[in-house]
């Protein structure tokens, strides 16, 4: 049996690797150039979409996939052009935009768009929420808790909004109906209303208008009134009852924004009476493969692309004994690489996966504060691996008194 044959758009080094160890699959990687933390200059996302045409009108395969933001709006464009599997352009547009996505809800918190450009913004209930409409990595989301925090958080977007725009910009250009959506081509921020709880990602994926579960990753926030992410992990402490609560509520919005026949993960804050969605994105959570191969025994690389090659996933998730986390090395400070993370000491161990190199500069770019690097630890028990994630932070961050802790 011949292997499938899939293009993978916007893959990285990560991908690469996972993909070149699937048995019967062969993946052809059109190299973007571009940075998922950072604005890439001079990338051209329409050059980009057609040297992808290009390579589909002479290859045949199978499917296309991607795992990144902006690349599944490029996935869904060359599919519907080429008669592959899966979902249509309009719902993965409404996916990564999530002004629109808000409005395919049935309940959504308040959600405004604001100009990014207006000499005189008005905000009308603070504390709340500002971020772009279909960035990534909560990249540009700030809490706002009055007039000050707005001016600042608006300064830094309106230095570095433009370079993320020339990535996203033409590509809404080229292929969203703007009479319909019209803030696609606008450049606004969305100010939400701020809402606190547990946060949780549902990762599931949908085959012949059937929505089906993959897995409900934690996301465990640092204590006190930081956002930042202190780690994801398997499998999920919430209650049978709200786990139940959480694959209802993602199918309701999966099928409202009109998803199909691809991978979706759905991000929801957990409070006591009701869950609140976050956000919903159109492509499997790559990130957490490691943590889904080894708390579940199997891959969303694998299954991703299986499906979008028109096949269901051959190995489904099956929860066991082991209990993961992914545990990240979080600073809020500025300053080289080289001076907020040991780079010597990081690289003797092999678990752990840094994000910056010498000569890099790192600043802060939202609340969550900069990533230097991540490790994935198992066990039996989560206290356990999350004293094993503290001791390491504590040999590798050189200013650990600007990390959230």
């Amino acid at each position: 049996m011949s292997p499938m044959e899939v293009l993978v758009v916007f893959a990285d080094e990560s991908d690469r690797a996972a993909l070149s160890g699937l048995d019967g699959c062969k993946a052809h990687c059109i190299d973007a150039g571009i940075d998922h933390w950072k604005p890439t200059p001079g990338f051209d996302i329409l050059e980009y979409v057609e040297r992808c045409r290009r390579f589909l009108q002479a290859h045949r395969v199978d499917g296309v996939v991607c795992f990144h933001d902006l690349g599944d709006l490029v996935a869904a464009i060359l599919a519907q052009e080429f008669g592959l599997p899966g979902t249509s352009i309009e719902s993965a547009f409404l996916c990564l935009h999530k002004y629109y996505t808000r409005q395919r809800e049935p309940a959504p918190i308040r959600c405004e768009a604001l100009s990014l450009w207006d000499p005189h913004p008005q905000v009308s209930n603070y504390p709340c929420f500002l971020k772009p409409p279909w960035l990534k990595l909560s990249l540009l989301g700030f809490r706002l808790d009055g007039a000050a925090d707005l001016a600042r958080a608006l300064a830094l977007a309106r230095r570095e909004y433009p370079g993320w725009q020339r990535q996203y910009l033409p590509l809404f250009e080229a292929a969203v109906d703007h009479d319909q959506y019209p803030l696609a081509v606008a450049d606004v921020f969305l100010v939400e209303e701020l809402v606190e709880g547990q946060q949780v990602t549902v990762e599931g994926w949908v085959e012949s208008g059937r929505v089906h579960l993959w897995a409900i990753t934690d996301t465990n926030a640092y204590p006190g009134r930081s956002r930042a992410f202190d780690n994801f992990s398997l499998p999920s402490r919430h209650s049978p009852a709200i786990q139940r609560r959480l694959v209802e509520d993602s199918k309701r919005i999966i099928q409202r924004l009109g998803f199909e026949h691809g991978f979706f993960n759905a991000e929801f804050w957990c409070q006591p009476d009701r869950l609140v969605l976050i956000e919903v994105n159109g492509r499997a959570a790559a990130s957490f493969d490691g943590l889904y191969q080894r708390c579940l025994g199997a891959s969303v690389f694998e299954a991703a692309t299986r499906l979008a090659c028109g096949h269901a996933p051959a190995a489904l998730p099956q929860v066991g004994g082991v209990v993961g986390g992914q545990f990240n090395f979080i600073t809020f400070a500025s300053g080289w690489a080289h001076e907020l993370i040991d780079l010597d000491t990081a690289r003797l161990h092999p678990d752990v996966s840094l994000f910056v190199a010498e000569g890099d500069w790192v600043e802060p770019v939202s609340d969550l504060g900069s990533v230097l690097a991540q490790v994935e630890l198992f066990g039996s028990d989560y206290d356990q691996i999350k004293q094993q994630a503290d001791r390491l932070r504590r040999l590798l961050l050189r200013q650990p008194e600007a990390s959230p802790w």
